[in-house]
């Protein structure tokens, strides 16, 4: 069974094994959950400690963006 919900999710997580993020936060293995930002596909992934792949794209890049840097505060705020 694929863990990618489609071929764009499977696209999505190549760039990313491919070192091509333009951000990144958290661990799987730490925080039980890792995001991603790849701007030039206006998305955001990420994959949990139970190895579930999602990716959202969105309308703009400052959305991706806007959006990216909420989960990590959020992320930061329950690791205190």
């Amino acid at each position: 069974m694929n863990k990618y919900i489609d071929e764009t999710g499977e696209m999505l997580n190549d760039i990313a094994l491919n070192g091509f993020l333009d951000d990144q936060y958290g661990s799987v293995q730490e925080e039980g959950i890792w995001v991603g930002l790849i701007l030039e596909h206006k998305a955001i992934i990420q994959e949990d400690d139970q190895g579930f792949f999602d990716y959202k794209i969105f309308e703009s890049v400052d959305d991706a963006q806007k959006k990216f840097t909420e989960i990590v505060e959020s992320m930061e705020v329950s690791n205190d």
